[in-house]
């Protein structure tokens, strides 16, 4: 069967072009200017049996990685996606993220939702997933330079996943006919202040941890949407993680632990 597979140039995206691979799919590639214009593709999917769509602004909190905010890009790209799907009466599958209600009107949140609005008319699933791993990989750098920065208290919880287990996930619901959303996480659930815990202790040295006040990073996020909305609108995501659990169900077999100890040796 070929899929079209939308993001496929990201980290998430390669790792689902292989699985798809291997299970015997044809996969389809578009460039970003394509999978925002909803009857381009209808073109490049006609004749494809589903659409996955991992594609998205990036999460790098960083110069250099486009400034435009999750709306502009992550929405229609969705929903383009989703009204092709709808056209040529085929499946898609939606990475989108699982959040507690507290952190449904944040613009990250908020740009993935009006994705998933779109897909209850046609035949889908949303594979709502926690955090990333390499999310964290930034942090082992950090520690090495001898200091780690987290916001709030380091209590909230959340169990992250492995890219790899998610890209597995997402391909086996091409093919498949179970609940329309499903929440995905990783083995290993851990408070925030385990986490860098665990990444200090990789650094090799002492590391010296900076707890910054959730009401002044709040006052930080704000400011920098205003010059860089991609970026504010992601630091205000993160600040609302810092204060509310984020659980999914353990569907992920590969431990946080073996993730850092992997990141490590290649870091080495």
């Amino acid at each position: 069967m070929d899929t079209l597979l939308l993001g496929a140039r990201g980290g998430l995206g390669r790792l689902i072009a292989v699985q798809l691979a291997n299970r015997g799919h044809a996969v389809r590639t578009v460039t970003r200017e394509v999978a925002r214009d909803p009857d381009a593709l209808i073109a490049a999917a006609r004749g494809a049996g589903a659409i996955v769509n991992c594609a998205g602004a990036s999460v790098a909190m960083g110069l250099g990685h486009g400034w435009r905010g999750y709306r502009a890009v992550d929405t229609p790209i969705g929903l383009a996606a989703a009204h092709a799907a709808k056209a040529l009466d085929i499946r898609m599958v939606y990475v989108g993220v699982a959040h507690p209600p507290e952190l449904a009107r944040c613009a990250y949140v908020d740009a993935h939702e009006r994705v998933v609005a779109a897909m209850r008319d046609l035949d889908g699933v949303v594979v709502r997933a926690t955090g990333f791993y390499s999310a964290y990989a930034a942090l082992l750098s950090m520690a090495r330079r001898g200091f780690l920065i987290d916001i709030g208290n380091g209590r909230t919880r959340t169990n992250p996943i492995d890219e790899r287990d998610l890209a597995e996930i997402v391909a086996e619901q091409v093919r498949g006919d179970g609940p329309r959303e499903i929440s995905v996480g990783g083995p290993d659930v851990l408070t925030r202040g385990e986490i860098f815990e665990r990444v200090a202790q990789l650094a090799g040295r002492r590391v010296r941890m900076v707890r910054l006040p959730a009401w002044l990073a709040g006052i930080n996020a704000a400011m920098v949407r205003v010059v860089h909305p991609r970026m504010g609108q992601f630091a205000r995501f993160a600040v609302l993680l810092a204060k509310h659990d984020a659980i999914a169900p353990a569907v992920g077999t590969r431990r946080f632990d073996a993730y850092l100890g992997e990141l490590s040796q290649r870091a080495a």
